[in-house]
Order: structure tokens, then sequence, then C-alpha cells
């Protein structure tokens, strides 16, 4: 797996993103961590790269909008272990009901993701709000 790498003048410390779309039968990639590169604050300094962070701040909100009762799966992927972990497997979600997942406060790091599918295609909308930017790192 590659890490997507964002080239800007300055990394954000935690940019706000808000992402929705409709769940298919196939995994889709809801929070993806990228590294940073950033100019180096040194005089005659280049650019780094910079490892990201993400954190969830709301509920998963999944709604199913179709008749039937459906299952979802959400699990994550950790770069550093090079390994899947599942969140949460076969939920079910009665027909035209919404449940709020709590993960607020969970925490991606660079290379990480979480991905969620559907039992049913185009049947679930899922909505996160969560922040991405440039990890602190302890140097001292």
């Amino acid at each position: 797996m590659t890490i997507n790498t964002i080239s800007t003048s300055q990394a954000p410390d935690a940019k706000p993103v808000a992402k929705s779309f409709t769940l298919t039968t196939n995994w889709q990639i809801m929070i993806e961590v990228p590294n940073y590169l950033v100019p180096e604050l040194v005089f005659g300094g280049t650019d780094v790269v910079e490892p990201g962070v993400g954190e969830v701040i709301s509920p998963l909100v999944l709604c199913n909008h179709s008749a039937n009762t459906i299952t979802v799966d959400v699990r994550t992927y950790r770069y550093e272990l090079t390994d899947f972990f599942w969140i949460i497997r076969n939920l079910q979600i009665p027909a035209y009901d919404t449940i709020p997942l709590p993960l607020n406060g969970q925490f991606f790091k660079t290379g990480d993701l979480m991905e969620l599918k559907c039992s049913d295609n185009l049947a679930c909308d899922a909505t996160l709000s969560f922040t991405l930017g440039q990890s602190e790192e302890d140097d001292v």
C-alpha cells in the first residue's frame, strides 16, 4: 500500500473534513491519512515529509434508506501493523432506520484507513466528520 503525500506551504493542525457517500457491497475508504510535504523551518531548509494524523470528531451515521434490513461492516487498516481490524461486523440496520456509531476520539496515523461496506448495494448512506493534519512529534 502506498501513502499519499500532500505538498503544502503549511500543513494544517486539524483541518475539518466532512465525508458522506452511499455504501456499496465493496470496501470504500472513509478515512485515509496522508503525509505532508512542507518547508523545513530553518534557514536554508528544504522540503521535508512530515507524518499526518486524523481524529474522528462525530459519530459515524449510518442510514438505511431501503425497505429491507441490511448489514454494515466497518474496519480499519493500521499501516504500522500491516493488518486490518474490525470496528463493527454485520451491524444490522432495520428498514428506514438510522444508527449513529460512536467513534468520536479514534485516532488514525499516516497510512491508516477506515473502510465500510454494506450487504445491499446503494441501500445505506454513511456520514462522518473528522480532522486531518500534521502530526506532532516528540523530538526531545
